[in-house]
């Protein structure tokens, strides 16, 4: 007994895994069609997320990071999923970027927001399963993959806030405090946010659901956060209504279950010719950036105008909407 006792006292007291060591970062800067410093950390692997695939990591760093005055300064963070799509055309899907380079860029030197770091954390071929808190049974997506796919979200969270995070903030000047520290997905990267913030508010004290997938599993979040509403500093949800018949419904019965507890750091909005595609994101990113970030209240962030019909983008191929690329140098 006593040598049982023994050595189960050397298991408690053993340390945790330690990080498996990162590559050094790869810098971007100067590359056709990013704008800004961006790195690169390639391969990141988990010490402890048991089949969680290896995968790509964007750092984006606002201007005057690297300058010798500012060396002391520490920055707010933005995490953002599917983040090959984040800054640049040659990784992003179907070349459509989000442009979070040139937003951000233009709202930092407007003084829209303050200088923040963007860590976009690319995706891999097991993005459902990332994506998904839990399972939906009925899923078919005529690609061959059977039903019941996903619900390894909780495994892909803990990564980011027990490997991934301390990582950004051991290698780069950041403020680690849930106030500064936000998370952004759109679509089922929508899903896996606001799960974020059901699992880890104490880390992620903002959040950013952008045309999230509210039918995954018959809507079970918008009933986990009637049930419990996570208490966040600030918490923003569109959707829009050129998207899936039904979900700018689904979006109202969320900001319904979610209201009651957040009040006015919820934000909430039905995007007036909103398409569920980069270009739509890309388009709303800068307000969704002033609410998350602004010293500011930012509440009441007003929409866009409708388009009107006429005036509406072109459709390619692929039945997105063609739209020329946001110039890459900010505006004075």
């Amino acid at each position: 007994m006593i040598v049982v006792a023994s050595m189960l006292s050397m298991v408690l007291a053993a340390d945790p895994p330690k990080p498996v060591p990162a590559p050094p970062a790869e810098s971007l800067a100067g590359r056709p069609g990013v704008t800004g410093e961006l790195r690169i950390h390639r391969d990141m692997r988990s010490a402890a997320a048991d089949g969680l695939l290896p995968r790509h990591v964007s750092v984006w760093l606002p201007p005057g990071y690297t300058l010798p005055e500012n060396a002391s300064r520490r920055y707010r963070v933005l995490y953002m999923h599917d983040g090959q799509n984040a800054f640049d055309p040659a990784t992003a899907f179907l070349g459509r970027e989000w442009h979070a380079d040139e937003v951000a860029t233009d709202a930092i030197l407007r003084g829209e927001i303050p200088p923040v770091i963007i860590v976009g954390i690319w995706n891999t071929p097991e993005r459902v399963a990332d994506y998904t808190p839990d399972q939906d049974m009925e899923e078919a997506r005529g690609d061959n993959k059977p039903q019941g796919r996903g619900g390894q979200g909780a495994r892909y969270l803990d990564w980011i806030v027990r490997e991934l995070k301390p990582f950004i903030d051991s290698n780069y000047r950041t403020l680690p405090g849930r106030e500064s520290t936000a998370i952004m997905g759109s679509s089922l990267g929508g899903i896996i946010s606001l799960a974020a913030a059901e699992r880890h508010a104490e880390t992620f004290g903002c959040v950013a659901a952008v045309s999230p997938s509210l039918w995954w599993n018959k809507g079970a979040v918008i009933e986990r956060w009637r049930v419990r509403t996570p208490d966040l500093c600030r918490l923003w949800v569109d959707m829009g209504d050129r998207e899936r018949a039904g979900l700018a419904d689904a979006l109202r019965s969320f900001e319904a279950a979610a209201r009651p507890t957040c009040g006015t750091r919820l934000h909430a909005e039905v995007v007036p010719g909103g398409r569920h595609d980069e270009p739509s994101w890309s388009a709303r990113l800068g307000r969704t950036l002033k609410f998350l970030f602004a010293a500011s209240q930012w509440q009441q962030v007003a929409p866009p105008e409708p388009v009107p019909e006429a005036a509406q983008p072109s459709k390619d191929a692929s039945g997105g909407a063609r739209v020329p690329p946001a110039p890459k140098t900010p505006p004075a």
